[in-house]
């Protein structure tokens, strides 16, 4: 029997009368988990989303099965930072493999949500968190150096290369500052232009990293005001 603080990051029917979850473990990375007897039973309520559960799992496959649980914290989300919070889980979702242990995994999410709460700096938020789960999904990122392994200059422009990192750009189609590409290593503040620049330069190295798949609540970002 394994125990593990978990958070739930999709929940689906299983069979007729189960749940299946994939679920962010402490210590553990990403685990899928089936709740037996879920739908059946009065006494044995679904898990949920945004919900910090202590959990007891048996199973040495690839599918786990639930065994027992405790509620330890909800995180009380607004309805934007609700939906903030399926696209946290959906790129997770993509962008990581089960049974591949992240030990880190589990407190990046975990401040990423709680992170939420005490913000008005979204944008930033998000950066943040697509950063940090990239690094720990093994994707090479740098913001600090060009492929020259020259230090960025605020002043110049740059393309970014996935894989590659940022080079001097001639060209203002597809390049980003340099005060973007400090911004996003943490090591400059963040401006008007840098945080426009900064969102289009994730979103292009999140759609590299998970192509063909497609984030739907993505789609639902652009409609709520960050």
């Amino acid at each position: 029997m394994v125990s593990s603080d978990i958070y739930i990051i999709k929940a689906t029917s299983y069979r007729e009368s189960s749940n299946m979850y994939e679920a962010v473990a402490k210590d553990y990375g990403k685990v899928t988990l089936i709740h037996k007897g879920v739908k059946s039973n009065r006494k044995n309520n679904p898990l949920e989303l945004f919900t910090n559960y202590r959990v007891h799992w048996s199973g040495k496959g690839n599918i786990k099965y639930l065994r027992d649980y405790e509620n330890l914290e909800r995180i009380n989300f607004s309805h934007k930072h609700n939906i903030i919070g399926m696209y946290y889980n959906e790129l997770l979702y993509y962008l990581t493999k089960n049974d591949y242990h992240i030990e880190a995994l589990y407190s990046h999410y975990d401040e990423s949500l709680k992170s939420l709460m005490g913000t008005t700096h979204l944008f930033v938020e998000l950066n943040n968190y697509e950063i940090g789960l990239l690094i720990l999904a093994g994707h090479y990122l740098i913001f600090e150096h060009d492929s020259d392994n020259q230090f960025i200059d605020k002043s110049k422009k740059y393309s970014y290369i996935p894989d590659v990192g940022p080079k001097i750009s001639a060209s203002n189609n597809g390049s980003y500052m340099g005060e973007t590409l400090l911004a996003l290593s943490g090591n400059f503040p963040y401006n008007e232009i840098s945080i426009k620049e900064s969102r289009v330069l994730m979103k292009r190295l999140i759609d590299y990293y998970i192509q063909p798949k497609n984030i739907k609540t993505r789609e639902i970002l652009k409609y709520i005001s960050l």
